[in-house]
């Protein structure tokens, strides 16, 4: 197949390096059919077709069959023998004859691997049936235990303290939880529950103002011995205003009877507990000081925040006092 010039266009034969006319280079690139051409395994040179060997570096291209390994054993000739010449032949040979199976006939019933490959018997089967109602029975027993009745008793049966909560006594059990009528069990009335937590407010807020005057007086006197119980105390009388501000919440108004007095309640709860809030930040920041008698100044001056929280507490206390409606 020849080509063309790529500068005057004249036929190039193939294989030229130069056009035969312009005497042009022809260096460019060819398409060469390489479907049949192969290349030496040894040095990369093309081979000329049927070429045995590489014709640059000489090596032999012409691909041999693997040769196949043959063991060349010496084995004995073993020849057709009757019954008589069993035992001669074995020993002549060292090869067994004859080979009994051991798996047992499947009609062989005395064989004991046929025994237990069959199905279990009746009596494997009640033994499995009586374990079963045995495990069953036993677990049945253990979650109703019949013996203790009142073991899955969840209600109340243990004398409860409720003088905290309003009524002043002792109630054994629960009312609609025991045996007896429910009007045999005094009930505080809501206004008796409403005007006791009022009381406990005041009595919380005598506790606060103590505490108070010992912060004040221990940065007077720049005693650091007592800080430590007085924190303890703040954050103790802290928690009990909460207590008291939940509790107050869940009192019962007798149809808005006394919501009014429950609101005004809940109003000085959040009063005091403010103010406790500060006291107990008061009392946290003498604990921490490095010298009472330096800090003592910032921590009256902390404790004097609060005064607001004083103001609206001892002016509307006395004033809003619940009252009995009639």
């Amino acid at each position: 197949m020849s080509q063309t010039c790529p500068k005057c266009g004249a036929r190039v034969p193939d294989g030229a390096q130069a056009c035969p006319r312009c005497h042009a280079s022809t260096e460019v690139t060819q398409k060469i059919a390489v479907g049949e051409l192969s290349w030496c395994p040894v040095c990369g040179a093309l081979l000329p077709r049927g070429a045995e060997t590489c014709p640059k570096c000489g090596a032999s291209v012409v691909s041999k069959p693997a040769r196949r390994p043959v063991r060349n054993l010496d084995l004995p000739e073993i020849a057709e023998t009757d019954d008589s010449d069993d035992a001669a032949s074995a020993a002549r040979t060292g090869v067994m004859t004859r080979i009994e199976s051991a798996i047992p006939p499947a009609a062989d019933d005395a064989s004991t691997a046929a025994t237990r490959d069959r199905m279990p018997r009746p009596r494997a089967f009640a033994f499995a049936a009586l374990f079963a109602v045995v495990l069953v029975g036993g677990a049945a027993l253990l979650i109703t235990h019949p013996w203790d009745p009142t073991a899955s008793v969840t209600r109340a049966s243990k004398p409860a303290d409720t003088s905290m909560s309003g009524f002043p006594g002792l109630v054994e059990s629960l009312t609609g939880q025991d045996d007896r009528d429910a009007e045999d069990v005094p009930v505080a009335d809501a206004f008796d529950q409403i005007h006791s937590a009022y009381e406990q407010l005041g009595a919380l807020e005598e506790e606060v103002e103590k505490s108070e005057d010992a912060l004040r007086e221990a940065c007077a006197s720049s005693d650091a011995s007592s800080l430590s119980d007085g924190l303890d105390a703040a954050r103790a009388t802290s928690i009990s205003v909460s207590n008291l501000i939940s509790d107050s919440s869940l009192l019962d108004d007798e149809d808005g009877a006394y919501a009014e007095d429950l609101e005004h309640l809940q109003t000085l709860g959040n009063w005091l507990r403010n103010r406790c809030d500060i006291l107990t930040d008061a009392w946290e920041s003498a604990v921490d000081a490095q010298s009472l008698g330096d800090a003592s100044e910032s921590i009256l001056r902390e404790l004097r925040s609060a005064s607001d929280y004083v103001r609206l507490f001892d002016e509307n206390y006395d004033a809003w006092e619940p009252s009995r409606v009639e």
